[in-house]
């Protein structure tokens, strides 16, 4: 988590390398290109045997890789989504979901943060589809596990993207890994805890195979580089096993050591919004803070919601706590220059509205 900005020496607190393994260098000797689509000639050995692997992982049936979370999440919803499906997306979610949503061309209704769907099931072949973060990558905070259960248990269908959970919990799964429950699709992320690239989304043999002939972004796209595959497997082994074990022990440390140095009860992430609510003051005071040598990016509108402009604030296995100490009395000591009461206020903001109903 040290690195240099303009020859300067930096802290960097804005990552989402959660187990500090992004800079680890894996001497991995493989073919540089798949050739092809994975429908064509890029479907290659290395890519079943980690969609294996990522699947006993999470407890489905089978996964399919994708190069980027983004790319998955505009592929795959329209795939898995009919037009005439009732569909919830929680207000907060990626603009990712936003943006498969849309081109799912759905009939959608969009949730309050945290709030639950209506308890209608699916009726013939019209589903009731939730799609929602588990951990949200803007607040930090947290999905209800226990109404996600229920809406399956209920008959509807659950999307849950869990880019900011896979890796942080028990074998290397994800927050739902970690309560035993298996939504309908689940999209897992590889830049984060992985430390590589990548993307997969998880569910039975049947959804898999329909998403492999249907999502547009995988069906038209080259098949991911072999090298990354194999750099992947390597990373899957690691976060699984001991050391994984170890380095979420760490990052869980980190967030509660920096919580209780920032005055909070507790820390359901690694992700820490310093809510500022100005644009030009959030600016200003990640750049003191660079100056002081701590790298934290400020978050504007459109990202976040008009008015709630922010510092991002990460923790990883790399932070040691003496450096989360240094930076929490410079933080606290510029936001009291400013005038600024601390403020980790999750959830912020109004739901997106031009989602609802059917596209146009």
């Amino acid at each position: 988590m040290r690195y240099r900005i303009n020859g300067r020496p930096v802290v960097g607190l804005c990552s989402n390398d959660y187990l500090g393994l992004a800079d680890e260098v894996l001497a991995i000797h493989s073919p540089a290109g798949a050739g092809g689509s994975r429908l064509i000639c890029g479907d290659l050995e290395p890519h079943r045997d980690v969609e294996r692997s990522l699947a006993t992982l999470v407890g489905t049936d089978d996964a399919v890789l994708f190069p980027s979370g983004y790319q998955l999440n505009l592929g795959v919803l329209p795939a898995l989504i009919e037009h005439e499906d009732l569909v919830w997306s929680d207000a907060l979610n990626h603009a990712s979901l936003i943006d498969g949503l849309r081109l799912a061309r759905a009939r959608v209704s969009v949730l309050d943060h945290r709030a639950s769907p209506a308890p209608t099931a699916s009726v013939g072949d019209v589903a009731s589809w939730w799609i929602t973060e588990s951990i949200f990558s803007m607040d930090g905070d947290l999905a209800d596990v226990v109404a996600m259960r229920r809406h399956l248990e209920d008959g509807g269908a659950l999307y849950v993207d869990e880019a900011h959970a896979f890796g942080l919990y028990s074998h290397g799964r994800g927050l739902l890994g970690e309560h035993g429950l298996v939504p309908t699709a689940m999209v897992g992320t590889l830049g984060k805890s992985y430390g590589v690239a990548g993307a997969f989304v998880a569910a039975s043999s049947g959804v898999c195979s329909w998403i492999r002939s249907r999502a547009r972004s995988f069906v038209f796209s080259t098949g991911m580089s072999p090298v990354l595959v194999a750099q992947i497997a390597a990373a899957i082994a690691r976060v699984q096993g001991a050391e994984g074990d170890e380095r979420r022990a760490r990052v869980w440390l980190a967030a509660r050591h920096l919580a209780q140095r920032l005055g909070l009860d507790s820390a359901p992430s690694p992700i820490f919004p310093i809510v500022i609510g100005d644009n030009a003051t959030a600016v200003a005071i990640a750049d003191a803070l660079l100056e002081r040598g701590w790298h934290v990016q400020p978050i504007r509108p459109p990202t976040v919601p008009d008015g709630t402009a922010r510092l991002r604030v990460t923790v990883s296995a790399g932070h040691d706590l003496a450096s989360l100490d240094a930076f929490a009395q410079d933080l606290l000591s510029l936001l009291d220059r400013a005038e600024i009461p601390l403020a980790i206020a999750r959830g912020l903001g109004s739901p997106d509205r031009s989602l609802e109903g059917p596209a146009r």
